[in-house]
């Protein structure tokens, strides 16, 4: 399916919006801001429910193929790459932010953050890069994603619209009369659980399996789609304005959970529809490529913001404050095209190449364990209380070198390549055992010259054998599972 280009720009535009609610407008955000643009132009909440939209419809446009076997494991892979790099990247620079505190911070915090998992954890989802909640919503759409377009093949398009609608008004209604009972008490859960975001993807999703079955191939005229356009977003933006002032209706926060998902639907059904002089102009490669880059905006402003507001204050300049509000906005969008192209397109192509004969759902797996592994054998072999806090520093030493480690040995000796599941019993045991003792070797060391240096107070060499014993067990424990399943179990040849 050829790409629709000019919905790429749209979701610079929807990051903008949120890199201005989240202050980063500075004097480009004040030269503009005055009534009645002021609370669309940091209308963050319906520009990240227009993120979700467009993401569910933008699946359904590259995945939906009837009649084709709905290729799962790549589908997962592929999203991986697109966003896990500079989610990474993000999160190593929020701690380098931190890196004063760093040891403070739990373990188990750490973990769900290096997971994607912490909007999941009501009390985590604001934790480290506050923006990166979105990131937890948008796995879990890919997570359910290949099984709702496989049961999509099977329903009818009126189905399929009235069943989202249907959804949408149900998650909105159980979803406001938890906002009247329970915020602001719960708002880390009512404002950032996935659960809650779910209808927006759908509803996306729906209006792209629209769009390929029915709406590309009807012929509508450039002034209809662009007033249907037009429409939907003035109608949207009437309700961000009449919200502001009248807050008996649903409003900031509260609209983050998809209220306008419909309306943003039709918007994004009737852009991809349009061949006036808007789609052409969006279509311009200056605009696209903004819109390419539009995730590493959106995943990096928050530590860039940090880190630069903090090198001007320590610069002891006359103020600080003047140039950030100049200088940040240019600045990022620059760096961030800069690595764009420099880093995340080449890395990702890179690791194409390596991961073309690594099972993800394993190395997810294994993600998991190493930090489970490490959990396990400090609380087996020292008082989880006060004896903890000493070894702290060392486990999160173990943590952070495993993660990389850990990681690089697996996919290295090929212990995640799914062939090794059905060959011999030392073709299934050695890969895993090679990489799991390397791996414990490499932490061994790495710990080895902290304490020589003075960096830990003690060399745990029962914990680290303690480790390698469950890493070891529970890895082939994982891939055991799977051939029990007989997941990547070769086909047999046909007679």
């Amino acid at each position: 399916m050829k790409r629709l280009d000019q919905l790429t720009f749209t979701r610079f535009i929807a990051i903008i919006v949120v890199l201005f609610f989240h202050g980063g407008g500075g004097v480009y955000l004040k030269a503009i801001d005055f009534f009645p643009l002021s609370p669309i132009l940091v209308s963050a909440t319906t520009s990240v429910t227009y993120l979700y939209v467009l993401s569910g419809f933008v699946m359904s446009l590259v995945n939906y193929r009837p009649g084709e076997k709905f290729n799962v494991g790549k589908y997962w892979t592929a999203r991986f790459l697109r966003l896990y790099p500079l989610y990474l990247l993000s999160f190593i620079l929020v701690c380098l932010y931190y890196s004063d505190s760093i040891a403070q911070i739990k373990l188990q915090k750490t973990l769900a953050n290096v997971l994607i998992l912490q909007a999941w954890i009501p009390r985590y989802a604001q934790s480290f890069n506050f923006a990166a909640w979105s990131m937890t919503v948008e796995f879990f759409f890919y997570a359910i994603f290949p099984f709702f377009t496989m049961w999509a093949y099977r329903q009818s398009m009126k189905k399929l619209i009235w069943g989202s609608l249907i959804l949408w008004a149900v998650s909105q209604t159980i979803h406001n009369a938890l906002w009247v009972g329970y915020f602001p008490e719960y708002e880390n859960f009512l404002v950032y659980f996935p659960i809650f975001h779910i209808s927006s993807f759908i509803l996306g999703a729906v209006g792209g399996i629209w769009y390929l079955r029915e709406g590309r191939d009807r012929e509508y005229r450039s002034n209809k789609t662009l007033t249907v356009f037009a429409g939907g977003v003035l109608l949207a933006c009437a309700y961000i304005v009449l919200s502001s002032r009248l807050p008996s209706l649903p409003h900031g926060l509260q609209l983050m959970t998809g209220l306008l998902a419909p309306v943003l639907t039709v918007v994004i059904v009737a852009l991809a529809l349009d061949k006036s002089w808007l789609s052409k102009f969006f279509n311009t490669p200056a605009l696209i490529t903004l819109g390419d880059t539009s995730y590493g905006l959106y995943i990096l402003h928050v530590p860039f913001f940090w880190l630069y507001e903090r090198a001007l204050n320590n610069l002891n300049i006359a103020d600080p404050k003047q140039i950030f509000d100049l200088t940040f906005l240019p600045l990022t969008i620059g760096l961030v095209l800069l690595i764009h192209f420099y880093f995340d397109q080449p890395l990702r192509i890179w690791l194409k190449k390596i991961l073309q004969n690594v099972s993800m759902p394993i190395l997810f797996l294994d993600l998991g364990l190493l930090g489970l592994s490490i959990y396990l054998a400090f609380n087996l072999r020292i008082d989880m209380g006060r004896e903890y806090a000493l070894y702290r520093p060392i486990a999160l030493a173990m943590f952070w070198s495993a993660f990389v480690l850990r990681t690089i040995f697996t996919v290295g000796f090929n212990a995640s390549n799914p062939a090794i599941l059905y060959g011999s019993f030392m073709q299934f045991v050695r890969p895993v055992l090679i990489s799991v003792t390397a791996g414990t070797m490499a932490l061994g060391l790495i710990i080895f010259i902290g304490y020589s240096v003075g960096w830990f107070h003690n060399f745990p060499r029962s914990i680290l054998v303690t480790d390698w014993g469950i890493m070891l067990a529970l890895s082939l424990l994982v891939r055991y599972g799977f051939k029990r399943a007989g997941v990547y179990a070769p086909k047999p040849l046909s007679a």
